[in-house]
């Protein structure tokens, strides 16, 4: 077929070109022979060339196409708005100057505009919606009257409804993160938890091998894997809980088990709360060999079963985050209030108090320093001074009156005081880094309301 069409666009140019009505710009200068113009060509593949003989002026060419009559099929959509289906008609007239093609279509729909259904009009958004900035979450859209209810949104709708939510949390109510709604039965949750699994005062004094500068020199060590890893500081604290209770429970540790022990309460740390648990080899790099792959997975099964299996006893981060949050800590209040925590876990002394009470007392003595350094409200005795920003609404969330935060806070000072000094430099160094914010170096660990409290002791 494609033969044929060739032949016949040769016999129509053989007709329609001769030596006196040939355009200039189709003549070659370097034979007498015609050169046909330049076309694209699946537009003109089937064009015809003809001599419009009513032209007036001689040598002009006119370039037509025929007609091409499509019929469109009737479909389901044109049925039902009741169309009538007839032909269009398009005529395609190329120009030599140019590759493009213009197309001029007449419809011959023969329908009223009117009659179209409006459903099928697709009516403009722009003013009718209003963006959500926010997260579209299905809290969210519990908030939504339009919104059918499941029976059980519309119980939990109705039992936010009746736990009266507190202030600090209305913020929070329906966001699926920090469930504000349920907030004040978690943390109460949380302190029986911390009351569940308590850690003896002096808990060491019966054993037989091991010491509290042991235990403060393995919990320093636990801080440099933790830096050198880069675990979470929840995979920290966890660990120190977990190595407190098993010694609590088992007292014939040998004392050069005791980083062994250490090593495998971080692991079962990281196995609780990272998503990529570091292997037993890299424990035993960083220990120089003092233990073996197999001790580790041997210690793992002891150390697990020693504890009961359980490894929810919340941690004093937890606590602090609620509290900073309830108070309406600053950024820098907190990052001071997490450094003094961290020193706590280090001393022997204060492994026996409530993660809850090294909280409460860590974010009071960050709050104190950085609002009166320098003791301008000329305080009598420390519970004058502290007494100050002890606030009802921290006493209400906390449980804790600020008598009974006394002792704690004084610790706390005092280590922090000293710790440039002290022999376990694992947090100092630590926090002298710009990623903790440089918090060692700041002048307020060394402010007159810091020696003030420290020196009550």
């Amino acid at each position: 077929m494609a033969t044929g069409i060739r032949r016949d666009m040769h016999l129509r140019q053989d007709k329609v070109y001769s030596e006196n009505n040939i355009p200039k710009a189709v003549k070659d200068t370097k034979s007498s022979g015609i050169i046909a113009p330049r076309r694209p060509v699946l537009n003109d593949i089937s064009s015809n060339l003809q001599i419009n003989q009513n032209a007036n002026q001689k040598g002009k060419i006119t370039i037509t196409k025929p007609t091409i009559q499509i019929t469109k099929p009737t479909t389901r959509l044109a049925s039902n708005l009741n169309r009538t289906t007839t032909s269009v008609t398009t005529k395609v007239k190329p120009s030599l100057n140019s590759s493009k093609t213009i197309l001029k279509v007449n419809s011959g729909l023969h329908e009223n505009v009117s009659n179209i259904p409006k459903a099928i009009v697709r009516p403009k958004t722009v003013g009718l919606v209003k963006t959500y900035r926010g997260t579209l979450t299905r809290s969210s859209s519990l908030r939504n009257k339009s919104v059918a209810l499941t029976e059980s949104q519309k119980k939990e709708q109705e039992w936010i409804a009746a736990c009266k939510v507190d202030a600090v949390d209305k913020s929070d109510e329906y966001d699926p993160f920090l469930v504000g709604a349920y907030s004040k039965p978690i943390f109460a949750y949380m302190m029986t938890l911390e009351n569940q699994y308590v850690i003896k005062q002096d808990y060491l004094a019966n054993h037989k091998y091991i010491t509290s500068s042991n235990r403060s020199v393995v919990v320093d060590w636990l801080v440099e894997v933790q830096q050198e890893f880069q675990i979470m500081q929840e995979s920290l604290y966890t660990a120190v809980g977990i190595l407190d209770r098993y010694l609590q429970e088992n007292q014939n540790v040998a004392r050069n088990k005791l980083q062994l022990i250490g090593a495998t309460s971080l692991l079962l740390g990281c196995k609780y709360e990272e998503i990529y648990v570091p292997e037993i080899t890299d424990f035993v790099y960083l220990s120089d060999n003092a233990f073996t792959k197999d001790e580790v997975k041997s210690s793992l099964v002891d150390v697990f079963r020693t504890i009961n299996y359980s490894l929810s006893r919340p941690f004093s981060l937890t606590f602090l985050r609620r509290f900073s949050k309830v108070s309406g800590a600053r950024s820098s209040q907190h990052s001071l209030a997490k450094y003094f925590l961290e020193l706590a876990l280090i001393d022997y002394n204060l492994a026996h108090v409530k993660p809850s009470e090294i909280a409460a007392a860590g974010l009071l003595l960050a709050i104190v320093i950085t609002n009166d350094p320098e003791l301008d409200d000329n305080p009598e005795d420390i519970n004058s001074l502290l007494s100050l920003y002890w606030t009802d609404v921290m006493q209400k969330h906390s449980t804790y009156k600020m008598d009974e935060l006394i002792s704690t806070v004084q610790s706390l000072a005092h280590l922090a005081l000293n710790a440039p000094e002290w022999k376990y430099k694992a947090v100092y160094k630590k926090y002298q880094s710009a990623k903790m914010g440089r918090i060692t170096t700041s002048s307020l660990l060394s402010s007159p309301a810091m020696r003030f409290i420290a020196h009550t002791c």
